[in-house]
């Protein structure tokens, strides 16, 4: 079994006017991709038809799917102590809901971004109770750097991290958000390396996400510095272009480069 997965996550079809959970199951699996993440779509407009659980595996096997990589969650928010932890019965929800998905993770970005350290402390108390809560889950918690939230560099993870050593408790790598905020992506995974447990794969021009290959990010680099730490789990596409219209060709054009950088770096075929 090779130590990468490659999964397309739904805001990879995040269009106007359509339901990214049908165009997911319709587009993914003709693409190649075998496995899938909810990146949202529990908070969308088209969210009515598919409240029933059963009803949402049942389709994407059908589609082809062999399994759901993640699931994403609320924020906690940074507002206050008490607010952080109010925050969670939320992400409580969220989390059951992705035990009910047969899940291994729930990504979780961070809330509104403050001054400096600030939200920190709420952030951890509403991570501690969290963590508390889902004691006992078949579920990880793998949080994920969004540039205008509470976590977004080393900083913030060196923070969270410190205060809280947690087995439930990891990071999803976000390549486009980190390069956003001119992190060294390479040097993050090393730094991080035993709590690397979820990669969201985006290529960025500064600011905007484009198709995978055209951006600014080594992604060659950056599957070569997972591959050196003995990872093993999901590379999650993520697209969210200006031409939304053009994601099915993105997405089908996406399969064959990932899979080729990880057999030229690997020597093995992505599952």
């Amino acid at each position: 079994m090779s130590s990468f997965i490659l999964s397309c996550t739904t805001c990879a079809f995040r269009a106007p006017y359509k339901d990214e959970l049908a165009e997911t199951f319709k587009h993914g699996p003709t693409n190649e991709y075998r496995y899938w993440g909810a990146a949202g779509p529990a908070l969308g407009p088209f969210i009515g038809p598919w409240l029933n659980v059963e009803r949402i595996k049942a389709e994407a096997t059908k589609a082809g799917f062999l399994g759901c990589t993640e699931v994403y969650s609320p924020q906690v928010s940074t507002a206050s102590l008490q607010e952080g932890i109010a925050s969670i019965g939320a992400i409580v929800a969220q989390a059951e809901y992705a035990v009910a998905m047969e899940s291994p993770y729930l990504v979780i970005t961070g809330g509104k971004r403050l001054e400096g350290l600030e939200g920190l402390e709420a952030t951890v108390a509403g991570l501690r109770e969290l963590l508390h809560r889902i004691e006992g889950f078949p579920l990880k918690v793998a949080l994920e750097p969004h540039y205008h939230s509470r976590f977004r560099d080393e900083v913030d993870y060196d923070y969270i991290l410190g205060e809280i050593d947690h087995a439930q408790l990891g990071i999803t790598v976000d390549t486009g958000h980190l390069h956003q905020a001119a992190v060294d992506i390479e040097s993050f995974i090393h730094r991080y390396s035993s709590k690397i447990w979820n990669v969201h794969v985006k290529d960025h021009i500064g600011g905007h996400s484009v198709p995978l290959g055209v951006g600014d990010i080594d992604l060659r680099g950056i599957i070569a510095a997972l591959h050196n730490i003995g990872y093993e789990g999901a590379l999650a596409l993520e697209i969210e272009p200006e031409d939304p219209e053009n994601l099915p060709r993105y997405v089908a054009e996406s399969y064959p480069f990932l899979s080729c950088l990880v057999e030229d770096i690997t020597g093995k075929k992505p599952e």
